[in-house]
């Protein structure tokens, strides 16, 4: 699946380079980007059947990762199709990553996700949806950005959407994002208040700045109707950078001790996982709190 991702997303760049119509570029294109949707919709089904031993979509997070992966693509190709024209060749390389990411979720970082109560619930959801809008506004943005850079200066470019659809696009998912962050930063300091020990000064853990970090920089994106200094170019690079934040952040959950999680001795052989300040683990991953025993 990533390598036919990769190679749609070639054919999205070749053709938008081209500004002119192809069809047989064009076919190829949205035949290998329905076959990798179909592919990682079916992935997803059996895991969540007979992997997880039950009707259990999320077990780990690798299937977070497919169902942002299969919800994304097949929002670009809505958006696509009704009003931003050009779109897939921003966003098919995003959903590569995804695939890829989800190779090594599954590969090097497997492990098992646990919902013991509504809060982590409402966590997951928040965090992976948050996900999945953090992904379409970074595309949007990289695409404002191509779109601006070749009208400045004066270049040819391919039929695709205006700035002020495209800019209108950027702030709507960034919004959307910055509402499903706030819902991951909340249920995760519930989730983290309510442990019995917490570290000294766990609030200003890389974790926790790096999530919200990436909580302001949609927060600013989705209000810059309202502030003219930050429209444009500059509301662009902001949700590309929203999104590298909760990436770092993911990175950061998977290298550092747990936040707010304090290792008594005797109760070392207990790892805490948590998955909030990842609030946004960019693809959304972790952040909700499990815990699991060494063996």
């Amino acid at each position: 699946m990533t390598i036919m991702a990769l190679v749609a997303s070639a054919l999205a760049w070749l053709r938008m380079r081209r500004g002119a119509r192809s069809p047989g570029l064009r076919r190829a294109q949205f035949s290998l980007t329905g076959l990798c949707i179909v592919s990682a919709a079916l992935l997803l089904a059996y895991r969540a059947v007979y992997v997880t031993k039950g009707w259990h979509p999320l077990g780990a997070h690798v299937d977070g990762l497919l169902l942002i992966g299969v919800l994304f693509a097949a929002s670009m190709v809505f958006v696509q199709r009704t009003r931003i024209r050009g779109l897939a060749a921003f966003a098919l390389p995003l959903f590569t990553l995804i695939l890829a990411w989800g190779i090594c979720a599954s590969a090097w970082t497997y492990e098992p996700f646990s919902t013991p109560s509504m809060w982590n619930a409402a966590h997951m959801f928040g965090v992976y949806v948050g996900s999945l809008f953090c992904f379409l506004a970074a595309a949007s943005g990289g695409m404002y950005l191509y779109v601006e850079r070749r009208l400045r200066r004066h270049r040819r470019l391919a039929p695709m959407a205006s700035l002020e659809a495209i800019e209108s696009l950027n702030i709507r998912t960034a919004a959307v994002a910055f509402s499903m962050i706030s819902i991951g930063l909340v249920t995760g300091l519930i989730i983290v208040s309510g442990k019995e020990t917490l570290v000294a000064g766990w609030w200003y853990s890389p974790k926790i700045v790096l999530a919200a970090a990436a909580w302001l920089a949609y927060a600013v994106v989705m209000n810059v109707r309202f502030a003219t200094a930050f429209r444009g170019t500059r509301a662009a690079w902001l949700s590309i950078a929203g999104l590298l934040l909760l990436v770092a952040t993911f990175g950061v959950v998977k290298s550092l001790e747990p936040v707010g999680a304090a290792q008594a001795p005797e109760s070392a052989g207990v790892e805490t996982v948590l998955v909030l300040s990842g609030a946004g683990t960019g693809a959304g991953v972790g952040v909700g709190s499990m815990e699991r025993r060494r063996t």
